[in-house]
Order: structure tokens, then sequence, then C-alpha cells
């Protein structure tokens, strides 16, 4: 699993550790030093039986659902279908995101409802259309388990297993998955080298389109490639899913349609794309913004006029580019 082999390279990071202090101040993409809750130190215990837990269908009504069957390994623990399937094959409404970095992020969800991981993992448990699970039903299972008993006790002390531990254990492990090994990052630290196409693309993501790029740093710009706003990026609402994007956790007209802006990081490994999952394919969501973009009042700002209208070579190159932001150890080490 990811854990085992980047558990020492999370910890470094979250306790504060950043890129150019680990490699001896090599030219390198920094990140800063995460906000990190003070009562869930990151332990091999805790780490651990996150893990566990993660990848256990025991969390669902029936045993048939994990974490893991949303968000999975090899796609960056996201999810290879538009909408994910969960119990009884229900159709969820929205693609699940990928789960890495978590550290850093500010809030969760696409319409950014939960503001903390240790809330957010508690959801899709007892999402009637996600896992489907009665949580007081779960606990009881869990506290007639001696394994995770006894597992629970090393990782945080006697006492029953209850839903603010449970909480703690996925948010420890879930912390510790760090993605900050891509191609980019290794040509930012002299250790690489871009081909003369993902040169080109990586020109065009980091110049404004005023001056004759494809300005996508605006919004997906710093060490995780997103800003972490919400955003109206020109999408059509699909009338089936009637989604309102944050507007539903808000009830404010201004955030009808914004959606929180993604990472960029392993983007390749992500499809299919946007938060209805409508684009199968990476060159297909990079189109989407050569235009016409569906317009209203809420249109980010970033967005407005007649879209990119660039040639052929460089929709290529842009996505070779995005290409780079892959992590192998996501790939290669399953």
């Amino acid at each position: 699993m990811i854990l085992s082999v980047a558990l020492a390279t999370a910890w470094a990071w979250l306790h504060g550790q950043t890129v150019a202090e680990k490699k001896n101040e090599e030219k390198s993409v920094v990140f800063p030093k995460p906000s990190l809750p003070a009562d869930n130190t990151p332990s091999r215990e805790r780490s651990a039986l996150g893990e566990r837990l993660f990848h256990d269908t025991i969390l669902s009504i029936d045993g048939t659902v994990s974490c893991a069957a949303c968000h999975v390994p090899e796609f960056a623990f996201g999810d290879d279908v538009d909408r994910s399937r969960g119990f009884e094959g229900r159709l969820g409404k929205r693609n699940s995101p990928p789960l890495f970095n978590l550290a850093w992020k500010p809030h969760f969800f696409w319409d950014g409802r939960a503001t903390t991981v240790r809330e957010q993992v508690l959801e899709p448990i007892q999402n009637h259309l996600e896992m489907a699970a009665n949580l007081r039903r779960v606990l009881s299972d869990l506290n007639r388990n001696k394994s995770y008993r006894r597992d629970f006790e090393k990782a945080y002390g006697p006492g029953p297993i209850t839903s603010k531990t449970l909480a703690l254990a996925l948010e420890n492990y879930l912390l510790t998955i760090v993605s900050t090994d891509s191609k980019y990052d290794r040509f930012q630290a002299g250790k690489a080298t871009l081909t003369p196409l993902e040169k080109r693309g990586h020109q065009l993501f980091f110049t404004r389109h005023q001056e004759g790029g494809a300005g996508c740093f605006q919004c997906h710009g710093g060490p995780h490639f997103t800003d972490y706003q919400f955003r109206n990026n020109g999408l059509a609402p699909d009338d089936d899913l009637r989604d309102e994007g944050r507007f539903r956790a808000t009830g404010q007209e201004v955030d009808k349609w914004r959606f929180a802006t993604p990472s960029l990081r392993n983007i390749a490994l992500t499809s299919p794309y946007m938060h209805d999952g409508r684009y199968q394919k990476l060159a297909d969501a990079v189109a989407h913004y050569q235009g016409p973009l569906h317009q209203s009042a809420t249109l980010d700002p970033q967005l407005k006029g007649d879209g990119l209208k660039l040639s052929d070579e460089d929709l290529s190159a842009l996505v070779a580019f995005l290409e780079t932001l892959t992590d192998p150890r996501f790939v290669e080490e399953q």
C-alpha cells in the first residue's frame, strides 16, 4: 500500500518539514507547514488502524462496501467511474475526489461542507447512497471485534470504540497519504528534464491568457495546483442531477454552480473529470476551456470571454504537462 512506502516521508511533512528543508535547500516545490490536529498526533499504530478501517467493509450496512471501493489507491485514491456505486449499486451524485495531501485542505467535499477530515469521514458511512450504515450499529460491531478493540486500545488508549476514535483513526491514516514526487517535482529539483512538448505546456500553464498562455495557474497555482477556492467553471448544469454546488451548503445565491477547485496533481490518474465525471479523457476536460462556456451570473471572472482558443498542438502540450504531475508511487508500488 501507499502508506507503507510513504509513511516516513509523510511524517516528515506532518511535522512541518518542507521539501526544500528535506532536500538541503535544493530548488524544488516547497509546501507550507500544514495546520494539523493537535489531538491526533501521527503514529504507526493509529495510521495502521486507519488504513485497516479504510479497506474494511465492516463500516457498511451489509459488509459489501469499504471506503476504498470509491477511493482506489491506483487512481490516486479516486475512482475510475463518473459517479461511484455504493450499497446495492446505488449511484452517487458526484465524482469521487482523490484523497491525498489532505493535511493542507481547508474544506472537504465538492461543496466544502466539511472543514476537517474527521468530520468528512463519517458522512459516507451514513450516506444512503454510499455505505448506508447506522453509525451506532457500526460501533457495536467494532466493539464486539476483539482484534479491533485491541488495535484501538493501542492507538487511543483503553475504553470503548466511539464515533470520535473511529473518525480519528481514519483521519490519522488519510493525513499520511502525501503526494510530492511527480516528474514535475523532480524537474523543479533539477533531477528530471521536460520534453519540448511538456515545456510548451508548462509555459502555457503559467502564462496568462491575455499574454498568449492558458492561465491555468490562476486557479490551479501553488504547490498543490489549486487555490482551494470555489468556482463556477462554465459547465452547463446537468438537468438530471440538479446539483447547484456550494449553494447546497451555504444557501447563498453567489454560490450557485460553484464547486471546489480540485488539485491537478495526479490528474492523469483521476479520470473521469469534473464534479459529475462528465469527461472521460483529460484532453476533453482541457478542451472544455476552449469555449463556449455556459454563461451564468456566477461564472468565474477568470473565464469571462470566448474561451482559450488554443491550437490543437498547444492543447496537446497542456495535456503533456499535466501528465508530468503524476506521482509514480500511486501506480508502481501497489
